[in-house]
């Protein structure tokens, strides 16, 4: 009889060990899919600010292309461009660009000019050769190391702020541009 009263002891211990073991796997689990929620929601917003930064990257892409916005007559308003990712038709981001801020404008040196280059040859055409190396610009004035051309560096910025995805990016361009000399760096 003491043999029998042994077993059944026995097989109580084992549901108990196994009922532990369960818990501590279902503890387990579900801290794993815990974990997967929050890899889904890290690999979600990491998708979300590639996209914002692909709308921006677009957008500054699409306003640099376009010449008519470094003219004298460039749009003196911000330009919004939209993006669609998924080609529903609908856009999915948008990005705005206000118009560039000029950084710096500086003279064109001549021995930065090479005669054989047509936009090069414009810069020369208008300074005139007074004699030897002594040159005049449209004021006059001698223009011995002077082009008749400025360069400008301009800022060019897209910003994207998704209210949908919470996606929110600051993206610049440097646009370095010529002009003829007298050229407002403002645009």
């Amino acid at each position: 009889m003491n043999l029998f009263f042994r077993k059944k002891q026995q097989a109580g211990v084992v549901l108990i060990i196994v009922l532990i073991m369960l818990g501590v796997f279902s503890v387990i689990v579900l801290s794993m899919v815990g974990g997967s929620n929050l890899n889904f929601k890290i690999a979600g917003n990491q998708q979300y600010r590639m996209e914002a930064k692909l709308a921006a990257r677009h957008a500054l892409e699409t306003y640099i292309s376009n010449p008519n916005n470094f003219t004298s007559a460039s749009p003196k308003t911000t330009s919004v461009i939209e993006v669609d990712f998924n080609g529903d038709g609908v856009a999915d981001m948008a990005a705005s660009v206000p118009p560039p801020t000029c950084l710096r404008s500086a003279p064109v040196l001549r021995s930065e000019l090479d005669e054989r280059n047509k936009k090069d040859r414009d810069c020369f055409r208008t300074v005139q050769a007074i004699g030897g190396n002594v040159f005049s610009d449209t004021t006059g004035i001698a223009a011995v190391l002077k082009s008749g051309c400025v360069k400008m560096t301009l800022d060019t910025l897209a910003t994207v702020t998704d209210n949908v995805t919470g996606a929110d990016i600051e993206m610049h361009q440097g646009v370095y541009l010529r002009a003829a000399e007298g050229t407002s760096c403002s645009l």
